[in-house]
Order: structure tokens, then C-alpha cells, then sequence
């Protein structure tokens, strides 16, 4: 490891192997990251823990890459690059949000894979991100994944309860329209 990837570990050039996913199933919203299952109430930001940007989940990362947990098309991005709007191809709208006042970072620590227009499909890394500078600015990074549009939907249901250990790519939610 050269001088450069040792002061700024995502500055190297590669971008990371997607993750194994379960295919085939349109209701299927899978684990973004590998790490231990928070419930939204656990999460200490009010826009998460109290529903208003959707029903879903917290998982604490055991590393820094964040995976698409559906296929389809990314809807909206952030200039700060911790967070994604993905349209899947089922009409169900995830949201993805690396750590918690992430936001302050100001971009700083992200690097982004896809942006707004992208088609992405289940696995594919999107977001990288420095858990070692999170953890020094005193930053959860906790990454939600929460259904933006649940009151469209017949039914979305969790599937990793809180506590449980999963992989990237592991079914964690269903949402059906």
C-alpha cells in the first residue's frame, strides 16, 4: 500500500466485487451491508426512529462498502454521497443513509459508485465509505434502509429481526405492491 492509500484508504481505484445476492424474487429487499440488525426505534435520529422516512431497519456495518439492496434505477442522490433514492424495478422505493449527521462530513470519507439516473442491480457496490474517520468525527454509522413509499404497498415485512447477524445480499425485508 502506497503513501496515498494509507493517508485516504478510498482513494484507490478499484471499485469493490458486488455482493451475493438472492435473485429472482421482485419482493425481495436485501441486507446493504453485513453487520448486526438495529430496529429504526434504536436508531437515535427522530427522521429514522419515528417512522417519517419510512419503515425498515439499521445494520452496523462490519465494513465500509454499502451494496444495492435492490435492481433498479437510482432516483435521487446527494452531493455529500451518504445517501441513495433507489426506484426498484417493482415500483418500491428504498432509501439508503450511511451513518447518522453524516451529513456534516460533507462528503468527506464517501465515494459514490452510482449516481441519479443509474440502473443498478441487486448486489452492486454503490457507496464506500470510512468507518475509521466516522468513528474519529464520533459519527454512528449505522446504514438504514428504509420503503420511502409503504402507505403504496399491500405489505412490507421485516425478515432480520433486531439483534440478528447478516450478510450483505441477505433478504432483511418484503415489499409487495
Amino acid at each position: 500500500m502506497g503513501l496515498l492509500e494509507k493517508l485516504n484508504p478510498l482513494r484507490r481505484t478499484a471499485v469493490p466485487e458486488p455482493a451475493r445476492v438472492c435473485e429472482g424474487d421482485p419482493q425481495v429487499i436485501c441486507a446493504p451491508v453485513s453487520g448486526q440488525v438495529v430496529s429504526l426505534e434504536e436508531v437515535g435520529d427522530p427522521a429514522f426512529s419515528q417512522g417519517m422516512l419510512g419503515c425498515g431497519l439499521g445494520i452496523r456495518p462490519e465494513e465500509g462498502v454499502v451494496f444495492s439492496p435492490v435492481s433498479g434505477t437510482v432516483a435521487a442522490d446527494v452531493e455529500t454521497k451518504h445517501a441513495l433514492l433507489i426506484r426498484a424495478d417493482s415500483g418500491v422505493e428504498v432509501l439508503l443513509h450511511v451513518g447518522l449527521d453524516s451529513v456534516s462530513l460533507g462528503g468527506t470519507g464517501f465515494r459514490a459508485f452510482a449516481h441519479k439516473g443509474d440502473r443498478v442491480h441487486a448486489g452492486q457496490p454503490l457507496i464506500e465509505f470510512d468507518r475509521r474517520l466516522m468513528r474519529e468525527r464520533g459519527l454512528d454509522d449505522t446504514v438504514l434502509v428504509t420503503v420511502t413509499n409503504a402507505g403504496d404497498l399491500s405489505h412490507v415485512e421485516e425478515s432480520a429481526p433486531a439483534g440478528d447477524e447478516v450478510a450483505a445480499g441477505a433478504v432483511v425485508m418484503r415489499a409487495r405492491r
